[in-house]
């Protein structure tokens, strides 16, 4: 890869000596990559403080092609995204998030729809937007980047009073004519949340709205299918669901 600029966000970072870091990146172009940010600790460099994980950053870097990690050249901060700082649980759903983009995004494969999907989320996180239900309408929009919509309609032939699960193995909504369990794991549904669930669908921003608090059943549902569905599922999410519970302090 030649010398180039771009656009990135900070997914996580490590230490790579006492003066420099591994920066995993995600960028517009190239995917989800590795870099190394030589002498970024010390003081004289300048850079101390810009590659924060979920910073939203300006970067030059390159290398050689096919390598696995690239060299960071400079870099310049566009967004801290500090509010995200504001509570455990908004940072962990930005972890969330940041591993589902990342699974979208190998190294050399362009992936700008999942950086503009990571960026906008994040920055809804940042700004105060309450917490659960940007991460439903986040996790349906970036569930539908990735392939995996799942199913949320209610069969036209189905009674009015039928009851309805929600089953990972069936890809979604699942209404047995029988009326019986679904032999397959499944997770009964109210309305309530279904309709919510296909609200945040086919208009995202509704996260935003005040009224839209009452999503619990909605993220034990999206939970249980990103684990049946992804090779990798999110490791952030078993931190989320500690929180609910009440094992680790939340907001």
């Amino acid at each position: 890869m030649r010398r180039t600029s771009s656009p990135g966000i900070v997914l996580r970072r490590w230490p790579y000596s006492e003066n420099s870091q591994v920066l995993r990146v995600l960028t517009p172009k190239w995917g989800a990559v590795s870099i190394l940010a030589k002498g970024v600790n010390r003081l004289k460099s300048g850079q101390i403080g810009i590659y924060d994980t979920w910073a939203l950053v300006e970067i030059e870097f390159g290398g050689k092609d096919g390598a696995e990690m690239f060299n960071l050249y400079s870099g310049k901060l566009l967004d801290r995204m500090s509010g995200l700082a504001r509570d455990t649980r908004r940072l962990v759903a930005a972890g969330i998030l940041a591993e589902l983009a990342e699974l979208g995004s190998p190294p050399g494969q362009p992936s700008s729809h999942l950086f503009l999907w990571l960026q906008r989320w994040l920055e809804h996180l940042a700004e105060g937007a309450p917490v659960d239900p940007i991460l439903c309408a986040a996790i349906l929009e970036g569930l539908k980047e990735l392939g995996l919509q799942p199913g949320l309609e209610i069969p036209s032939d189905a009674p009015q009073d039928a009851t309805l699960w929600f089953s990972p193995a069936a890809g979604g909504l699942d209404v047995p004519q029988d009326g019986r369990r679904p032999e397959q794991h499944a997770r009964r549904i109210s309305r309530q949340d279904l309709a919510l669930l296909q609200k945040l669908r086919a208009e995202p921003e509704f996260a935003l709205d005040a009224d839209c608090e009452n999503t619990e059943g909605c993220l034990t549902i999206l939970g249980e299918f990103l684990h049946y569905h992804l090779e990798r599922p999110p490791k952030a999410w078993q931190l989320l669901h500690r929180q609910s519970v009440g094992q680790v302090p939340g907001p």
